[in-house]
């Protein structure tokens, strides 16, 4: 931030305080008694009480004001002189409010006196900020204000088509500038190395400047998308590249390896890749796709020129598979703006690259940029809804694999809290290694923390019944325990990117956090219910009304022979829900209390602080969301799809004719594209919360009188 903005402002804010004491020693201390020129005694009618009062709102209006000098003082002499982004609207919105109280005192008391005052201030401390903002330079004085006040940090999304790649990491004039928070939408370069054996590689896109980043800070890029946008894929073998053929650094005896080129055929809509395997029993074989990106870097530290295929602390030629959909990459920055470079796709690729080459194409690819003022960072990171990572590059494998975990330890200490020799320890015990590339001039190693383990759950609290033998849970299930029963869909469609199983998968999440705070029996998961909305949809199972309530009823009563009279059924369908509140009403009169999860309520206020769709409730952005956070494993988001936007009643239907049902060709209502595992992140735990909730306050509640029946009807013996 130039220094003209923050001496501008602290200005303001020193003027502001030295007027403010004034009017309050005026106000008390026998000063000049007015009023935009008019006597306190005139405006009063020497009516004592009322100068008293004009005298009490004017020291208001004068703290008021203090404090706000206070703020903006503070602020600007400290983080916003610092470049901290958080306090320019910090400022914004302090300047604001201090401005719209000023106003607001006129109907209280019958003048404008101080507005006059307050509007310049504001003025003054608008141009404070556009000139932080970068603003002044680029746009005429006339509408510098508005620029101040609804210009700053608007995210605006980049559509922006390369022409042109480079094939080195370097300084050289930026191609676009972002802002931080913006949006980048873009593809790879396709060009002729992958229509034909010895073309010319296509290069990779950049540079790409972010306003403001300055060499100490990071460069935070959230990767939003990374899709194939061909029909095809290149893998390439052999000669001098590849780690198990000689090259340029190793020596080997035999011969090199034969030269070979695959072409594999993309499904973009199975997300599949084919190969032919002409000399192979099996004639071709058919993978699964994974896509990521095997280049993103930054301009390197130094004027020296990086060539494509290396890899180093400024990111570049990593060939991390990690570096994928859903992940943040955190990169060092050593020039002004960054110069972030992207490229090198990726269909698939193994650990290693041990043949040289992944499945070789061309992406779409999205991206979110953000800067960490004043943070310096040794190697790139990564982090996902699973894991941090660190990924480093050296020769040989084993420095990688050292530099990696030292910088992971570092984290660590520095951002979560551990002691050195503890995360040590625990990195050590729980830490997983992925080797990005062996084959590139510098090998990559990636060190994976587990994200879980930053929660320190300490010691389980409840038990899993299915996990013991009889003997053991006849002393656990004494009257005070409560029981959980989850109820999650084995067998569901959930749109073409969740699984059938998806329902369980989140069950089971649930439960395994509840399992750790609350002293419970939990039941093993029930996976079929009442879904009656589904049955269009080839693999969808659903029971009748019926069916669920005398299940859930005849769980119940099996327990309650034993001593339990508390049962919480972790539902997280919707549909559920009815038959569940029958099975309670039924079991109020044989002595069972039975509560169950309302899902929609549970994390009701978390989903409407996040949620950017219109409108969804299935298979749409929060439950995606809330699987790329529990499950990340089972969400398929490059099959993910925006379906049923216009709601009607009825069951999901996939027939568009259909004058009952709401059509939903895929089975998803609402957006799933613009699920996040960090908002699922938030809907999770405050679902997690209201669970815990209910439990407690069901622990706590008298079961009412009555006997619980047999599970096996009247007889007891069919």
């Amino acid at each position: 931030m130039k220094t003209a903005s923050w001496i501008l402002l602290a200005l303001a804010g020193a003027l502001t305080l030295l007027g403010s004491l004034a009017s309050l020693s005026n106000a008390y201390f026998d000063g000049p008694e007015r009023f935009a020129g008019v006597s306190i005694d005139v405006l009063a009618n020497g009516n004592a009480d009322v100068i008293t009062a004009l005298r009490a709102r004017r020291a208001t209006a004068a703290a008021y004001a203090a404090g706000f000098a206070a703020f903006l003082l503070v602020l600007t002499l400290g983080p916003y002189r610092r470049g901290d982004r958080w306090a320019w609207y910090a400022i914004l919105v302090g300047t604001l409010t201090e401005t719209l109280l000023t106003f607001g005192r006129i109907p209280f008391l019958g003048t404008r006196a101080g507005t006059g005052t307050a509007l310049a201030q504001f003025l003054v401390v608008g141009l404070g900020l556009a000139l932080g903002a970068g603003r002044l330079r680029k746009l005429p004085v006339a509408v510098l204000f508005l620029v101040a006040v609804a210009s700053p940090a608007r995210a605006e999304t980049h559509h922006f088509a390369p022409k042109v790649g480079y094939p080195t990491f370097a300084v050289r004039p930026p191609v676009l500038t972002v802002r931080p928070g913006d949006v980048l939408e873009s593809e790879s370069l396709w060009g002729e190395w992958y229509e034909r054996a010895g073309g010319k590689w296509p290069g990779e896109v950049g540079p790409i400047a972010i306003e403001g980043a300055e060499p100490g800070d990071t460069l935070v890029v959230e990767i939003l998308k990374v899709r194939p946008n061909r029909p095809t894929a290149v893998s390439t073998q052999g000669g001098r590249f590849g780690a198990l053929v000689p090259d340029q650094g190793t020596a080997f005896l035999n011969e090199t390896f034969p030269r070979g080129r695959y072409v594999w055929r993309i499904d973009r809509e199975r997300m599949t890749g084919t190969v032919d395997l002409p000399g192979s029993r099996l004639k071709s074989v058919t993978i699964p796709l994974r896509p990521m990106l095997g280049r993103v870097a930054v301009a390197p530290e130094g004027d020296e020129q990086f060539g494509g295929l290396w890899p180093g602390p400024f990111g570049g030629n990593m060939d991390v598979s990690d570096v994928r959909e859903g992940t943040t990459v955190s990169l060092p920055v050593f020039h002004p703006g960054a110069l972030f470079y992207f490229g090198d796709g990726h269909a698939a690729q193994g650990d290693g690259e041990v043949c040289g080459s992944g499945l070789e194409t061309s992406m779409e690819v999205a991206f979110r940029f953000d800067l960490v003022k004043k943070k310096a960072i040794a190697w790139p990171r990564l982090e996902d809804a699973e894991y941090l990572m660190v990924a480093a590059s050296a020769r040989p494998l084993s420095d990688a694999l050292r530099l990696s975990f030292v910088e992971l330890v570092q984290w660590l200490v520095a951002e979560h809290g551990f002691d050195k020799a503890d995360a040590y320890q625990l990195v050590s015990q729980s830490a997983v290694i992925r080797v990005g590339n062996m084959v590139d001039p510098l090998y990559t190693v990636v060190a994976k923390f587990p994200k879980r383990l930053l929660r320190a759950p300490g010691p389980v609290a409840g038990v899993r019944l299915g996990d013991m033998p009889w003997t053991e849970a006849e002393k656990l299930l004494g009257s005070d325990r409560v029981v959980v029963l989850p109820l999650g869909a084995g067998a569901k469609e959930h749109g073409p990117h969740l699984l059938l199983g998806n329902d369980q998968l989140l069950a089971d999440g649930l439960a395994a956090r509840v399992l750790q705070s609350r002293p419970v029996a939990m039941l093993p998961t029930l996976t079929y219910g009442f879904y009656p909305a589904f049955l269009e949809y080839p693999g969808s199972v659903s029971l009748s009304f019926e069916t669920q309530r005398d299940v859930v009823m005849q769980v119940a009563r099996s327990i309650a022979r034993y001593g339990p009279r508390r049962f919480y059924v972790l539902n997280t369908g919707v549909s559920t829900a009815r038959p569940l509140k029958a099975a309670a009403e039924a079991l109020a009169g044989e002595g069972i209390l039975m509560r169950f999860t309302d899902i929609v309520q549970a994390g009701g206020t978390a989903e409407a602080a996040v949620r950017k769709e219109k409108t969804g409730t299935h298979a749409d952005e929060i439950e995606t969301s809330i699987m790329l956070y529990l499950a990340p494993y089972s969400v398929r988001m490059e099959k993910a799809v925006v379906d049923g936007l216009v709601e009607r009643a009825g069951p999901l239907t996939r027939d568009p004719a259909s004058a009952t049902g709401h059509v939903s060709p895929s089975g998803v209502f609402g957006d799933p594209t613009l699920a996040d595992w960090r908002k699922g992140r938030e809907v999770s735990e405050a679902i997690v919360s209201a669970v815990l909730a209910d439990i407690d306050t069901l622990a706590a509640a008298a079961p009412p009188p009555g006997t619980p029946r047999s599970p096996l009807g009247e007889g007891g013996t069919r």
